[in-house]
């Protein structure tokens, strides 16, 4: 009797909360996926990474939620939901157990709904889920979301209408879409990697003629014009003996003492001469390479701007290059062009004139990685400023401008911003030159680093023969369609602070 009764008070209870389970922390990144998701096409969604904050009594509310307002329970399933032994985690296994006990007293076959993100079989779980039509992720999550949301139309489950709606449907189209569009067929990929293709074949280590600290080889080394290490208390570049000389100048007088080719340094082949271990070796050649790149950029005209992570970024400042454009050649032989700058926003003067609120300005991160395969990874940067020339001191108010800025920028945008700086540093050459003396240098390949595939987006235009309109016309329809996807719409409250 007190069961029946028990019963007819959870049925009396008003049921309009969709419940995800998984396995922490091994899914959390999909459970918060999906829960916001739901929760922007209208449903009231619990999931632990959202509601529990820190010092709850974490059960309590779970069994709370389950028990009093739960209308659908989602469980993740994955390899992460077992332990060593293959049982189901003790969290997820209590709230599968109080699940099963709900589904009998709801009334309802489909209370529990199962979501595979992995090749972990359905079969894994318990008996009862056998019988379970459960929805599978593991291939294409937006595939899967959109299966999820015709379950809870199917059975009623309570959602808010608001205005979003119209735009998760667009979301859903957009990515059922893309996931048809994967065919069979070769596709370049164009990574943003430039190829160093050559090195000076010989470094030259020179000894410092008058007594020095064991640090001050190092900071001579650092504020020298010339790339240029230290090795020891000794100095190492690609220089020759006078021309170093004459950079270091009168209160540094130096001896030329080694000279090893270049390739036996780089995996620590010395000889007699001090050891070094290849790994150590490979940071000081990248350092070479890298001080060539910061001396390159600045020749030609860039300003550096410290990032948040200490790494140095080179943006392009009014006038350089002169029109504002980048110009280089696309895949398919077609002449292109990307500007460099613009600007976000406006305010008034104070002489009530309408003026730009913000700039922006392209900038380049550049990393080396020394390997079989020796490259500069290029990172794209923007930088924000007021006045067009001097970059925003506060970082956190840079990066949300910058968000705002790039929000609306595509693959196909980044991919020619890359190679539009390539072709910038080629100046038409073949190949990029770094120069690290007045006769050496590193050679660039003078185009990213491409790829090719055996599987292949249909609707890429990197794929594809466009023309500069077309190329237009699709950034324009990526943009109308991201504008439909809250997850990209700018609060107003957020509008009103850029």
């Amino acid at each position: 009797m007190e069961e029946n009764n028990n019963a007819e008070s959870v049925q009396a209870t008003k049921r309009d909360l969709v419940f995800i389970s998984h396995a922490t922390p091994g899914d959390n990144v999909f459970a918060t996926w999906l829960g916001s998701r739901l929760t922007m096409a209208g449903y009231e969604v619990w999931c632990d990474q959202q509601k529990l904050i820190g010092g709850e009594d974490f059960w309590k509310d779970i069994e709370v939620a389950l028990r009093t307002r739960t209308i659908k329970f989602v469980i993740v399933i994955s390899a992460n939901a077992f332990d060593e032994h293959g049982q189901l985690r003790d969290g997820i296994a209590k709230e599968v157990a109080l699940a099963n006990v709900l589904k009998k007293q709801t009334g309802d076959d489909y209370f529990i709904i199962p979501v595979r993100i992995d090749e972990t079989s359905f079969s894994d779980f318990p008996v009862d889920f056998l019988r379970l039509n459960g929805i599978d992720c593991s291939a294409n999550w937006a595939d899967g979301f959109d299966g999820l949301l015709e379950v809870f139309e199917r059975d009623q489950v309570p959602r808010e209408e608001h205005i979003e709606n119209p735009a998760i449907q667009s979301w859903r189209q957009v990515h059922k879409h893309h996931a048809r569009s994967l065919v069979k067929g070769e596709e370049l990929l164009q990574s943003n990697w430039l190829e160093i293709e050559a090195l000076p074949d010989r470094l030259q280590f020179y000894e410092i003629l008058r007594p020095v600290k064991s640090s001050e080889p190092r900071s001579i080394a650092a504020s020298c014009s010339l790339p240029c290490i230290d090795h020891g208390r000794l100095l190492a570049c690609f220089a020759e003996f006078e021309e170093f000389k004459s950079v270091l100048g009168e209160t540094i007088p130096i001896k030329h003492r080694y000279s090893l080719a270049t390739k036996d340094f780089l995996i620590g082949e010395t000889g007699e001469f001090s050891q070094i271990r290849e790994r150590d070796a490979k940071n000081k050649i990248s350092s070479i390479i890298r001080q060539a790149w910061d001396l390159t950029l600045e020749k030609r005209g860039l300003s550096p701007y410290e990032m948040a992570n200490q790494k140095m970024a080179w943006w392009f400042p009014n006038g350089e290059p002169e029109d504002g454009y980048l110009r280089y050649i696309d895949f398919n032989g077609k002449p292109r062009r990307r500007a460099v700058s613009g600007t976000r926003g406006k305010k008034e003067d104070g002489n009530g004139k309408e003026v730009p609120r913000y700039y922006w300005h392209l900038g380049f991160t550049g990393r080396v990685f020394l390997g079989d395969l020796s490259v500069i990874v290029l990172q794209p940067r923007v930088i924000i400023s007021e006045d067009s020339e001097n970059p925003l001191e506060n970082k956190t108010r840079l990066n949300s401008v910058r968000r705002s800025v790039t929000s609306m920028w595509f693959n196909e945008r980044w991919r020619g911003l890359i190679m539009g700086l390539a072709a910038w540093l080629a100046q038409e050459n073949e190949h990029i030159e770094l120069p690290v003396s007045e006769t050496q240098s590193i050679r660039l390949c003078c185009r990213p680093l491409t790829l090719s595939t055996d599987v292949c987006i249909q609707s890429d235009p990197v794929s594809q023969e466009a023309t500069e309109s077309s190329e237009e016309e699709n950034e324009r329809m990526e943009a109308y369609l991201r504008m439909s996807d809250p997850a990209f719409i700018l609060r107003e409250d957020e509008e009103e602070e850029l």
